[in-house]
């Protein structure tokens, strides 16, 4: 997966320290500033899921609770014709 990050360089330091923590981080690129005078950074990286690792589950219960009814939408108090004059 690429990902873009885009802040200050402080914050890309502290998420890089903590990306290796949670998935493997092949590669990651240098700070690109942004244009004009911001003073945020653009850094690019590449995350891939850790062999063996599987993602969250949702549990028994919430995949199989009852979706909520649909509520339609309330009628209009005046169709188009009600608009016109009745000479």
């Amino acid at each position: 997966m690429k990902i873009r990050l885009h802040g200050t360089e402080d914050e890309f330091r502290e998420l890089a320290g903590r990306l290796p923590a949670i998935t493997d981080v092949p590669s990651v690129s240098e700070p690109y500033p942004d244009r004009g005078t911001s003073r945020l950074v653009r850094v690019y990286t590449e995350a891939r899921r850790r062999p063996g690792v599987r993602g969250p589950r949702a549990s028994r219960q919430h995949r199989h609770q009852a979706r909520p009814q649909r509520v339609e939408a309330p009628r209009p108090l005046r169709t188009r014709n009600s608009w016109r004059s009745t000479g």
